[in-house]
């Protein structure tokens, strides 16, 4: 009676240890999965590199498209302010952009009453994203570099 005491506390023991070890081990796969969500979230980040000026492309040949632009100013890569530009008028604000969805909540100009707009982001290539949302259905918008022509480039057109 006693040895079969003893072998059925030596297998509860077994069960529990592997028990026990199985749990360690998910929870460490879990840890790790979070760590390279976050490693991906902060390269997608930085290949958006949202901070600059986006222009609107041209939607189809012969369709008017308004000239639309989104400035991200101050900020981080995920959030900061932005101003729209659509055509004459103008609206100021803050932006978050948390997995592909990117909210604008407008502080001054026509939408401030409406409260934050959710949009689909879509990264198509670097420099170019797609917005698909209130007021931006189905919108590309690329980005553009830079307003200012580098001095050895208009140097070299030149001469």
């Amino acid at each position: 009676l006693l040895a079969e005491l003893r072998f059925e506390d030596d297998r509860l023991l077994s069960c529990l240890l592997i028990g026990a070890a199985a749990l360690i081990l998910a929870f460490m796969m879990g840890i790790e999965q979070k760590r390279r969500n976050k490693r991906f979230q902060a390269e997608l980040l930085r290949t958006l590199n949202m901070l600059g000026k986006w222009e609107i492309e041209s939607r189809a040949a012969g369709v008017e498209t308004p000239h639309r632009t989104l400035t991200f100013t101050s900020g981080t890569l995920s959030t900061g302010q932005y101003v729209a530009r659509d055509d004459d008028a103008v609206e100021r604000g803050d932006w978050r952009l948390n997995g592909h969805t990117l909210t604008l909540a407008a502080t001054e100009g026509h939408s401030a009453v409406d409260g934050p707009k959710r949009n689909d982001l879509r990264l198509f290539e670097d420099g170019r994203i797609g917005l698909d949302g209130p007021g931006r259905q189905r919108e590309i918008y690329s980005k553009r570099e830079s307003d200012i022509v580098p001095l050895a480039h208009k140097l070299k057109q030149r001469g």
